[in-house]
């Protein structure tokens, strides 16, 4: 089968949350204009019959496998389709040069230190070393490209350049907004995320508050049950159901009345999108990318008795969506800057080498 577009997206690490959202959108948007190449997780087969204009290649890695062979899968890569135009990778290591435009995308800003956040043990020692990989390659990388404002920061605070904005895309949000109806509300509450740098207790003491003034509320918790605490999985105002899909996440969020989010640190405002223009109000830490979200938005800075975490009160009637961009212009922006970097770098590779000039009371030494 011929691939009109000649790039090769790997997201073969990406199976849930945000890296499937973004995936899933990539392989839309190309299907529908001749396909592309994409490595992906064996829990993605299902793309193969969504989007057929696609080639796929499913790279079956157990997590042992990716700590010390991350990239071989990519020589037989090579061997068929030969060498792309583009290689995007989203959250893997750049471990060489694979493309003739090689693109890093940092999926993860705790790859750039855990300082503050909290975390398990296990998860600071792997982000230490999955980080350590992940900023070795960049060196390898002609576009480094991360999700928020904040994130490019801490890159060029750490020294990396070639920096490119790729927010996600907010295709839910803007039907929404458009008048799409939103149906009746539970009086619920709902969080997404469990891993410990969510603060999830902290979520929980913003639900306790609202339940004073709102009885029978109940709180709804989307995520690996695993990172419950024992304490919240036998009360009957709380439900824990799991990780859920994207699209049954997306439903949760259009019949929940508040959204909560306490979690410390994030590469995007993907989630808090979906919360803030589903629910009827939303509670999101202030923190830098939930700050981007919502710059030219009405909200209000609120503290709650026993929260610890600075928060962001905001109403959905109350918000435009002027932040908000559909996965059509992200990726259009990616392939627009995925050709001027081509450009630029063949303009450098037909440049005339400079002329050395030496000074005439320095002499060159001879080796």
């Amino acid at each position: 089968m011929p691939v009109a577009n000649r790039f090769l997206f790997n997201f073969s690490a990406s199976y849930s949350g945000g890296g499937y959202k973004r995936l899933h959108e990539y392989a839309k948007w190309f299907d529908a204009r001749g396909g592309a190449w994409f490595a992906i997780h064996p829990h993605c087969r299902h793309l193969l019959a969504d989007f057929p204009n696609n080639q796929y290649f499913v790279i079956a890695h157990s997590h042992l496998q990716r700590l010390y062979d991350d990239w071989g899968y990519l020589g037989e890569i090579g061997k068929s389709i030969g060498r792309p135009e583009l290689y995007f990778a989203y959250g893997i290591p750049l471990y060489r040069q694979f493309g003739r435009i090689n693109w890093s995308h940092l999926s993860n800003v705790l790859l750039l230190g855990t300082r503050g956040v909290t975390l398990s043990m296990r998860d600071r020692l792997k982000f230490l070393y999955l980080g350590a990989r992940t900023t070795w390659g960049f060196a390898n990388a002609d576009v480094i490209s991360a999700e928020s404002r904040r994130s490019l920061e801490l890159l060029a605070a750490a020294g990396f350049g070639n920096l490119f904005l790729s927010v996600n895309g907010s295709d839910d949000e803007i039907g929404e907004l458009r008048g799409r109806a939103s149906g009746l509300k539970d009086n619920t509450s709902t969080v997404v995320g469990t891993y410990k740098y969510k603060a999830l207790e902290e979520s929980v003491l913003v639900f306790e508050t609202l339940k004073r003034t709102n009885p029978g509320l109940t709180l709804q918790i989307i995520g690996d049950t695993r990172q419950v605490p024992r304490s919240l999985t036998g009360r009957g105002d709380v439900t824990c159901l799991g990780a859920l899909n994207r699209t049954a996440v997306i439903e949760r969020l259009r019949r929940t009345r508040f959204y909560l989010s306490t979690t410390q640190i994030e590469n995007a405002y993907n989630s808090a999108a979906e919360g803030a223009f589903l629910a009827d109000e939303s509670y999101i830490s202030d923190i830098g990318a939930h700050r981007e979200l919502l710059i030219g938005e009405s909200y209000r800075k609120v503290t709650l008795p026993g929260v610890r975490t600075a928060l962001l009160h905001l109403r959905r009637a109350e918000l435009s969506g002027a932040n908000l961009r559909s996965w059509h212009e992200v990726i259009t922006e990616m392939t627009t800057k995925a050709a001027q970097t081509q450009s630029r770098l063949e303009r450098l590779s037909v440049q005339p080498p400079v002329a050395t000039v030496q000074s005439r009371a320095s002499p060159a030494r001879s080796k």
